[in-house]
């Protein structure tokens, strides 16, 4: 969330300071052979005391002394400088606790607001596949009561499944008939496979509309009832007609007739002697023809429920509680997603805090060390600048004629410095923030959880909702 990223960034700057020196580095050090050389304190000496200079007396420092104690000033101020820059960084980090502290309890806020901003959101989208299943419930309910129906709906196969099984008898008829019909067929053996795929497929396609409508008569409505009798009548009827027919077409091509003269002939022949067929072949044909029929019209029978309309109304309700289910497990991926994010956000940003508040308490109150080093460094300042000007005075003592000036005999030191005593009231604030933080992040995750699982226990009442539902319809519609 770029809301948690940028929070995080403001958290890490406020515990960041370009300043800050690494405490090796905070004291320079004072190479005193190197300033000598440098200040070439050995041949001024030499060459000043040749010249008597400075005279005998003489009792301020002479500019040679002066640019050793100014040398060592530099380093001493820049030491002193980085030292109360430390400070000042450690003692701002610990300032801007309280400033942390209440980024995170923006934070804080604005992650459960977020979470239940997300949670109404999908509230409502949740709520129109939650009703349409209810209502689809409610319509089950009902109409298993309308029609007294206490079992559960036939699960539907699949309209593939129904053609795929519809094209195998199909072929499996057409296969066995076409050597049937190609005897007397002037196309031979592709003449009788064109003639049996044909005289399948209207056998089969048939049987099996009418086995699917012949299952009315299951319905408690007697006229409905007399209508499924009605298309288990014509079913028998088709398949004596459709088979007996086709089996004096072919007696007509195996004797001698033409395909148009077989076809003519086949319907009058079927009225006068519908019986009465030339060879074993043909009632071959019928066999296989009312074999085929029955198995495709109990296929269109066992299509569906066998009481018309009971597997469209189950299959709505599952199509109802899919999709039902399936905004459920997004709203619930989503919902815990955006949860696990919100927490990891602000437990960084809680680490973030507490780190930076304990490294500065660290850091300032664990200077003992770097108070130790600052001490050593004062008296280091001015142990060097004696020795520099010891270099300085000893080579001229050597060099002159007249006595050396009173000012040889003059020591030289800093001023003292005394830093600043430590606040132990900013590191006790900073302690309590530290603490206030963790409190603030552990309550947020708290009602972040408890809103996730409010919402996951309001999406589950389903089951409740439906049950009622089906009560309702049951009192507006009285059985």
């Amino acid at each position: 969330m770029a809301r948690g990223d940028g929070m995080l960034d403001r958290l890490k700057s406020m515990f960041r300071s370009e300043d800050f020196i690494p405490s090796s580095s905070v004291f320079p050090s004072i190479d005193s052979d190197k300033i000598a050389s440098e200040l070439k304190l050995v041949d001024q000496g030499k060459l000043r005391g040749q010249d008597n200079q400075p005279p005998a007396e003489t009792r301020e420092f002479d500019h040679i002394e002066t640019s050793v104690i100014e040398r060592i000033e530099e380093l001493r101020r820049k030491g002193l400088e980085n030292y109360e820059s430390n400070r000042r960084v450690y003692n701002e980090r610990l300032a801007r606790a309280g400033q942390a502290s209440k980024e995170v309890d923006i934070a804080a806020g604005s992650a459960k607001n977020d979470f239940g901003a997300l949670v109404q959101e999908w509230q409502s989208r949740i709520e129109g596949p939650r009703e349409r299943l209810n209502e689809t419930f409610a319509w089950r309910a009902r109409y298993r009561e309308k029609n007294r129906l206490e079992r559960p709906a036939k699960e539907f196969e699949g309209w593939i499944k129904t053609f795929s099984l519809t094209i195998i008898l199909v072929v499996i008829e057409a296969g066995i008939n076409s050597y049937l019909f190609s005897k007397g067929n002037e196309f031979g053996l592709l003449g009788g496979l064109l003639a049996a795929i044909i005289v399948s497929v209207v056998n089969v396609g048939g049987s099996a509309l009418l086995g699917y409508l012949a299952r009315y008569i299951h319905h408690r409505n007697w006229l409905l009832k007399l209508g499924g009798l009605i298309f288990v009548l014509l079913w028998m009827t088709f398949a004596f007609v459709m088979n007996l027919g086709v089996a004096h077409f072919r007696d007509g091509l195996e004797g001698g007739l033409s395909w148009a003269q077989s076809t003519a002939s086949a319907v009058p022949a079927l009225l006068a002697q519908p019986f009465f067929l030339a060879s074993i072949e043909s009632w071959l044909l019928v066999g296989i023809g009312l074999l085929i029929s029955v198995l495709s019209f109990r296929k269109g029978w066992h299509t569906d429920d066998p009481y018309p309309g009971y597997g469209r109304v189950d299959r709505s309700l599952a199509r109802s509680r899919t999709d039902y289910e399936m905004e459920l497990h997004n709203a619930l991926e989503d919902l815990k997603d955006r949860r696990d994010q919100a927490i990891d956000e602000l437990q960084d940003a809680s680490e973030q805090v507490r780190n930076g508040i304990t490294e500065a308490i660290d850091a300032l109150f664990g200077q003992s060390t770097l108070s130790a080093h600052l001490k050593t460094f004062l008296e280091q300042c001015d142990v060097k600048t004696a020795h520099l000007l010891a270099i300085y005075r000893d080579a001229n003592r050597a060099a002159r004629k007249d006595p050396p000036p009173k000012s040889f005999d003059k020591a030289y030191k800093f001023g003292a410095f005394k830093p600043e005593s430590l606040e132990t009231s900013r590191r006790d604030n900073a302690e309590a923030e530290a603490a206030r933080v963790t409190a603030t992040v552990d309550a947020a995750i708290k009602e972040i959880f408890e809103q996730f699982e409010t919402a996951r226990l309001a999406f589950e009442v389903t089951r409740d909702a439906q049950r009622d539902a089906a009560k309702l319809e049951q009192a507006k519609w009285p059985a």
